[in-house]
């Protein structure tokens, strides 16, 4: 529904409310409050006379019958949503036969951190369903007072999968993704440009700086992603060592990566990854590489440690030279690497690979999870 002044001049009302009416939606229109007076009191009592004047207008009434006939129509159909989501929808990463409709979390509307969520268990509360009951002007109390106990904030702990860096709605996200869509709608884009790319590209190599990285190649999700930098990297290591297409096959190049990795769940993705409960019942999957361990960050009795082998076991951690003040210490690469922190792990790695080499196993790709290792444990590498 929108609400709008009415003003002679311009005649805007008039317009929008065609333009509106001609997408199904409702156009109320209000006088205009008075210009405003040069003393203070003068203006307080046109004012006064102003809302005395509109709230008798019928169209008030409309709007809040309106307005309320809407939200009940809402939360009628946020209602049902788990029940039919539960019949009609396999979700990733869930087994379905523990899952229940009351399991499913029905998302409202979402801003910030945090989602509007539907929960029926919230109106079936005692200590929710027993407040006192205030009369009002909507349809009637009981429905006020249960409205407001249905919906509320729910914090996003899984950060949309591991990535949601910038909140719920933002702005300029929002505004930049109709732009796009509105200018653009879909483009093949084998050979053709469009300015948000082409920014968007030189933006991220500039930020990065890397002297290694000159160009971008654009995918639509991480499992996606994986397989196009796996196949550039494996084209790359043929041209490199100049195997034909047969001797390739033959000696059947695989990768690198970390125990615990994860790296998507399309069957080339998951070849990528040790066996583990992501791919164990996938009746394709061939793990096509080698795992290495790796050291991780872990904080003991207030002191920050990085460990390499754990010895100790589960918790346990050793290394008196491995210790650190804080988080942003371990993370300080370059006073690190100056100190010699990595040169134990350096040898181990070296000492797999040539095993590796000795028993005929060759490379081509080299997967890592930088810093946080989600999957495999939220482990911070």
């Amino acid at each position: 529904m929108v609400c709008l002044f009415r003003e002679d001049t311009y005649q805007n009302h008039s317009y929008l409310t065609q333009y509106f009416t001609q997408h199904s939606i409702p156009v109320h229109t209000v006088e205009a409050p008075p210009l405003r007076a040069d003393k203070l009191e003068v203006d307080m009592d046109n004012m006064k006379e102003y809302y005395q004047t509109i709230c008798q207008h019928i169209s008030w009434m409309e709007i809040l019958a309106h307005l309320s006939s809407s939200h009940t129509t809402r939360l009628q159909q946020l209602s049902t949503m788990q029940a039919a989501a539960h019949s009609k929808i396999w979700y990733p990463f869930t087994q379905h036969t523990l899952l229940s409709p009351a399991q499913i979390t029905v998302i409202d509307s979402a801003r910030g951190s945090y989602f509007q969520t539907f929960s029926p268990s919230f109106y079936s509360s005692p200590s929710l369903s027993n407040q006192p009951k205030e009369s009002s002007l909507e349809k009637s109390s009981e429905e006020t007072t249960s409205d407001g106990q249905l919906l509320h904030a729910t914090f996003d702990g899984s950060a949309s999968w591991w990535t949601q860096g910038l909140p719920h709605g933002t702005p300029s996200l929002s505004l930049a993704a109709a732009y796009a869509a509105g200018r653009y709608g879909h483009v093949m884009f084998a050979e053709a440009i469009h300015s948000p790319a082409l920014e968007l590209a030189e933006t991220l190599l500039s930020g990065m700086a890397n002297p290694r990285l000159s160009r971008l190649f654009y995918s639509d999700n991480g499992s996606t992603g994986t397989e196009v930098a796996v196949k550039m990297a494996l084209r790359a290591t043929r041209i490199r060592y100049r195997y034909s297409l047969k001797e390739w096959k033959d000696v059947g190049l695989g990768v690198l990566g970390l125990k615990g990795g994860y790296h998507g769940d399309t069957m080339g993705a998951m070849d990528c990854a040790e066996p583990g409960v992501f791919n164990e019942k996938v009746e394709w999957y061939k793990g096509r590489g080698a795992w290495l361990d790796f050291p991780v960050v872990k904080c003991k009795d207030g002191v920050w440690f990085v460990v390499v082998d754990d010895d100790e076991g589960p918790g346990g951690v050793h290394e008196e030279g491995m210790r650190f003040r804080t988080l942003s210490d371990i993370f300080d690469l370059e006073m690190r690497e100056k100190r010699g922190d990595a040169e134990r792990y350096e040898v181990e790695i070296k000492a797999i690979l040539q095993r590796l080499k000795n028993e005929g196993q060759r490379f081509g790709a080299l997967l890592l999870e930088p810093v946080v290792l989600g999957a495999g444990g939220m482990l911070l590498v």
